[in-house]
């Protein structure tokens, strides 16, 4: 069932990737959803589907027209975000290789 999820999330964050290049969608709130998505299954430890995830959801954020960087609270609000999604891909990846060094 997890594995169905993971591909709606991942086929979701691909269509919010192709909407996300128009200057006025709201498709980047879905990959800012998708990125904390990211984390989370990352810290679970589903490594490849998270990194897919990340991959996709930052471009769609970097590459978006829609993301205001002359804004300071939306400066202040991506790297909190990427830190999240980042961090719980880093700590599901030390959770696993302490699970199998051990």
């Amino acid at each position: 069932m997890l594995k169905v999820i993971i591909g709606c999330a991942v086929i979701f964050s691909f269509v919010c990737m192709l909407l996300a290049a128009a200057p006025f969608t709201p498709a980047i709130s879905g990959s800012f959803i998708m990125l904390l998505f990211a984390g989370a299954i990352g810290y679970k430890g589903y490594l490849q589907s998270s990194l897919i995830l990340l991959l996709i959801n930052t471009l769609a954020v970097i590459g978006s027209p829609a993301t205001d960087i002359d804004n300071t609270d939306a400066l202040l609000f991506l790297p909190i975000l990427f830190s999240i999604s980042f961090g719980g891909v880093l700590l599901g990846v030390r959770r696993l290789t302490i699970k199998h060094v051990l």
